[in-house]
């Protein structure tokens, strides 16, 4: 690969990093003290309230203590594993291959997605706010030849226009579950979504009824309708639901 998309890969890793940081510091600084602590005062009561005397209250809190620490590294390990900079790289890259962009083009993209970065015009910058979703930071960006989505589900959705023959806004419930270790809570949540369908569906015997080809999806109708007006803006090829042009509204 060439130099620019060394490049945009250190900006990727560069972008989530903040993110990454951030849910560390947290958890090294709130929530393994917490459930240490937790733990270790929980069990130095029950070694006080059992026998009333001090050494089995000492000898509870250190059971806890250790009890915590059995529960907190292979937590912490799997989060570092889970949050590793080669992770995100990998998911950019699997992106780009899904979007089957062959390799020879890849170098075009990549200097397309560097010269987004600064301009205002060309990005949305927001976060995904959801029942199951941690505050993720994420990013619409629209470029001449491609629109991505980085931050979703999956994590990088990248298009390459010149194969889109038309472009919907539509929205669909999601009924989301968060499961405690006692609780369950369960939300019907809207997904608001930008559909793209492809110039060769006829070949697939495929219809304009059927499911697109590619799909973004957002938790914001306002971060939507701003990736939409910049599509049609940009491509003329974005419809209503209806059929007819769009014109900001869905």
């Amino acid at each position: 690969m060439g130099t620019n998309y060394q490049q945009w890969m250190e900006y990727e890793s560069f972008w989530i990093g903040g993110y990454r940081k951030k849910l560390m510091r947290t958890t090294t600084h709130v929530t393994i003290p917490l459930v240490l602590g937790i733990l270790t005062v929980l069990f130095g009561l029950l070694g006080f309230v059992d026998q009333m005397k001090a050494e089995d209250a000492v000898m509870g809190a250190l059971a806890g203590l250790l009890l915590g620490a059995m529960v907190c590294l292979p937590f912490y390990g799997l989060l570092r594993f889970g949050l590793r900079d080669s992770k995100y790289r990998r998911l950019i890259r699997q992106g780009v291959e899904a979007a089957g962009i062959p390799e020879e083009e890849r170098e075009q993209l990549a200097t397309e997605q560097l010269a987004a970065r600064d301009n205002p015009k060309q990005r949305i910058f927001f976060e995904m706010k959801s029942l199951n979703s941690n505050n993720t930071p994420a990013r619409f960006v629209l470029t001449p030849h491609y629109a991505m989505l980085v931050g979703g589900y999956p994590y990088a959705i990248l298009v390459r226009l010149q194969d889109i023959a038309e472009i919907r806004g539509g929205e669909e419930k999601k009924l989301e579950t968060r499961r405690g270790t006692q609780t369950r809570t369960t939300s019907l949540t809207t997904l608001y979504t930008i559909g793209y369908y492809r110039r060769d569906r006829a070949d697939r015997s495929l219809g304009p009824d059927d499911l697109p080809d590619e799909a973004m999806g957002f938790f914001s109708q306002r971060v939507r309708d701003e990736a939409l007006a910049m599509l049609a803006k940009q491509t003329g090829i974005v419809r209503t639901a209806e059929g007819g042009a769009y014109h900001g509204n869905v």
